[in-house]
């Protein structure tokens, strides 16, 4: 049994890095695509994971998101006809999804930003197996086209998969000059995605960074751009290559994000984080502040101040975080169950039906529930 697994961002490569881990386990072949985009193949080459190189980000415009997503559609579709995989995997991800339902392919995918509104369209209809956390309103799902069938929600958040197997190698902090528990990382906004649509040309980080002056920060750009603007800061270290953030984060005083992803990592991990994204907060985010793991401001004073006092009380807050994070769902046992239940469905062309009456028998208990 062939599984396909397409990987279209960096963050993603931690994702499914369990999942192959476990799927290889299980006897499953495993195919793994990719594109050029922010590093994503040096990632895969780190974290030591076989895959083929299709296609590229079409950067910041409509146009050329369309015209690098058309062309890779095209290129994609050829290797995956050639290849023949059984089920198709991918993570918030538009070009695997129109693949797999063009060829027939059973396909489980996952999301955790609601927000990204033409992705999720491009996304959601063609999805077999919607995995989602639970805390995000099925309605933003189902206004996208999701299946109500296809739906299976966990009590968790995406990074817990992202640490999987996570074993820190100070190696990392002597190549930077670093020592453990004595560092801020920060990342700015994500000004390429198409959700974004905060301040493309100034960062809310260049104004926080003076109020820290006393603390090495590592800073990791995702843009030339955005790296020529932090370079001028006295603290702010930036890594030239391609290096564990697992490990970075896992020893941090402190994460500070302007996106999402490396934050909940933080977490995951134990290390507080605050958000300071500038636009509308996720779900994930908005449960993640409520459980008190996570803090969010757009105010540089406040975010200074915040700052300080979980340097002070570093201790407290980790240990409250790893409590409420080990109470969650990992991701990756959810979705090699669901891989399993496709590979052992008698007929996987009748995976609609099944999904159906898994659907069914699971609203009739909630019923009788009641």
């Amino acid at each position: 049994m062939k599984v396909w697994i397409d990987i279209t961002n960096s963050p993603h490569a931690h994702f499914f890095k369990g999942v192959i881990k476990e799927l290889e386990a299980r006897g499953f072949e495993i195919l793994v695509t990719t594109r050029e985009f922010d590093g994503l193949t040096s990632v895969l080459d780190m974290l030591g994971i076989d895959y083929i190189s299709v296609g590229k980000h079409g950067g910041a415009t409509l146009e050329g998101k369309l015209l690098a997503s058309t062309e890779r559609v095209y290129k994609l579709s050829k290797l995956i006809i050639e290849e023949k995989p059984d089920i198709a995997l991918y993570k918030n991800n538009p070009e695997a999804p129109r693949i797999a339902f063009g060829l027939k392919i059973p396909s489980i995918g996952f999301v955790d930003n609601e927000t990204a509104t033409p992705q999720n369209k491009l996304m959601f209809p063609f999805t077999t197996r919607l995995i989602y956390p639970s805390v995000i309103d099925v309605y933003e799902l189902l206004k996208c086209g999701a299946n109500p069938n296809s739906l299976r929600g966990i009590e968790g958040i995406a990074e817990i998969a992202n640490v999987y197997g996570f074993t820190p190698n100070k190696s990392v902090l002597k190549e930077l000059g670093l020592k453990e528990y004595s560092y801020i990382v920060m990342r700015p906004e994500p000004i390429k995605a198409n959700y974004f649509n905060g301040d493309k040309e100034r960062s809310i980080l260049e104004d926080i960074i003076p109020l820290l002056p006393d603390m090495p920060i590592v800073l990791f750009p995702r843009t030339e751009e955005q790296k020529k603007v932090f370079e001028r800061f006295e603290n702010v270290i930036i890594p030239e290559n391609v290096v564990d953030t697992l490990t970075l984060l896992f020893y941090a005083k402190l994460m500070i994000g302007a996106g999402g992803t490396m934050n909940r990592e933080a977490l995951a991990l134990g290390t507080p984080a605050i958000s300071t994204y500038p636009g509308r907060l996720l779900a994930v985010t908005k449960w993640l502040i409520e459980l008190g793991v996570k803090f969010h401001s757009t105010n540089p004073v406040e975010v200074a101040t915040k700052a300080w006092e979980i340097i002070r009380k570093n201790n407290i807050y980790r240990k409250h975080i790893r409590m409420i994070m080990s109470s969650m769902e990992n991701p990756v046992d959810v979705i090699v169950e669901e891989v399993e239940r496709l590979s052992y469905s008698s007929n996987l062309r009748g995976y609609e039906g099944l999904y159906k009456r898994s659907y069914e028998e699971k609203e009739y208990s909630h019923e009788q529930k009641l």
